[in-house]
């Protein structure tokens, strides 16, 4: 049976950052990493793009989901400095857009081989293709499969993209010792709408505010570009609101956010009246995209988008105004597991210390990322979890 001094489930952001953390405190012990897939950081490779985000300038408790004083007090360990002093101790110069802080060859790759080489150099065990299905607590340890440890780190993330390992699994190593796990659901994730109004708008982008309902109550807004889909809408803002997202709610999209409607309306008056002879095809150019006039136009009465601006009724011209201020669409669901971001929910904080990251039920069992209930907006926030909540760990488990 091989040993080590501490393992970690998950060779993911977490537990990477885990192992790294671990062996910069500890330059003796024995490290090990089990990875279901054939190859580490598969996750890290996909995030941002293609360009990973890999943590914000602006790091706080409020864009967190999940227990605030516990978020804090991981915060207060490892911040936006701190992250950028760990990458770029491992190799890794960054740059800055919008508050966003990605590494300055826009490579996510960059931040996967940093860490992997950096492993790989100072004699961490990479054990790949195992799947671990249950962790023994023994009189001195833990025992991982044909695996021992005195210590262990479950990292194994959550439920977002199993195609690249987060399945779920984790959860039930966590109750298997008694740790409560909350409902997990899709975060970050595209909506499924009806689609009947929206028909033909698939690959067209709008600068948008979209709001969730449910029934008269909002639930949710944000705003920024938006992507109309054949399944219904994407893009950043929609991901933000889709945590709260329900089956039968409704997204209403305001495709000009910093006009009101009777300044919308005014707009659209203006341009009938002054282009009296341009086709209604051609009448919204420069307002919105060209796309969008084919199905306003049809849900606003007008027949066909050659009808000229001077034969638009009033009606048309209000219900132009209409759709384009409150595009009003049924929610259907989400895009699934397979495409979401992130998962919200996890494993309950009340179970660990938040300054160590080690279990108040089982001593020597630790926990980071994904796997607990944090999830938080787009921005680098949700990788920054996973580097702080593992470096903590290694830290803590290697001292």
């Amino acid at each position: 049976m091989t040993k080590y001094d501490i393992l970690i489930i998950g060779g993911g952001a977490a537990g990477l950052a885990a192992a790294v953390s671990a062996r910069k405190e500890n330059s003796n012990i024995k490290i090990g990493i089990v990875e279901k897939n054939d190859r580490v950081a598969k996750k890290i490779h996909a995030t941002g793009n293609g360009r990973c985000n890999y943590t914000n300038m602006d790091i706080r408790s409020d864009y967190f989901y999940g227990d605030k004083a516990f978020v804090d007090k991981v915060l207060s360990q490892f911040g936006t400095e701190d992250a950028l002093s760990f990458f770029k101790e491992l190799g890794i110069m960054h740059r800055v857009e919008e508050g966003r802080v990605y590494p300055i060859s826009n490579q996510a790759s960059a931040i996967a081989d940093c860490l992997r080489l950096y492993l790989t150099e100072n004699d961490v065990d990479f054990i790949t293709e195992t799947y671990v299905n249950s962790v023994e607590k023994t009189q001195d340890g833990f025992k991982v499969g044909n695996l021992f440890a005195k210590k262990v780190i479950i990292a194994a993330g959550g439920k977002a993209q199993p195609k690249l390992g987060s399945d779920g699994s984790g959860y039930k190593l966590f109750e298997s010792f008694g740790h409560s796990v909350t409902q997990i659901k899709c975060a970050l994730v595209s909506l499924k709408t009806e689609t009947t109004v929206t028909k033909g708008l698939k690959g067209v982008k709008a600068f948008a505010r979209v709001a969730l309902y449910d029934k008269e109550k909002q639930i949710a807004t944000d705003r920024g570009e938006i992507l109309f889909t054949d399944y219904g809408v994407s893009g950043i803002p929609v991901m933000q609101i889709s945590r709260f997202a329900k089956k039968g709610m409704t997204l209403e999209v305001d495709m000009l956010p910093d006009l009101s409607r009777k300044e919308a309306l005014a707009e659209i008056y203006e341009r009938v009246y002054s282009l009296p002879e341009r086709e209604g095809g051609e009448l919204f150019s420069g307002l919105v995209n060209k796309k969008i006039a084919v199905p306003m136009l049809k849900w606003a009465g007008v027949e066909k988008t050659s009808v000229k601006a001077k034969d638009f009724t009033d009606e048309n011209i209000r219900n132009c105004a209409e759709f384009l201020k409150k595009l009003t669409l049924s929610v259907l669901g989400n895009n699934g597991f397979e495409n979401a971001q992130v998962s919200a929910g996890g494993v309950e904080l009340n179970g660990f210390n938040a300054e160590t990251m080690e279990s108040k039920l089982v001593k020597n069992l630790y926990a980071a990322g994904e796997i607990l209930d944090v999830d938080a907006i787009c921005g680098g926030y949700n990788l920054h979890w996973a580097w702080a909540t593992g470096a903590i760990a290694g830290k803590s488990a290697a001292k």
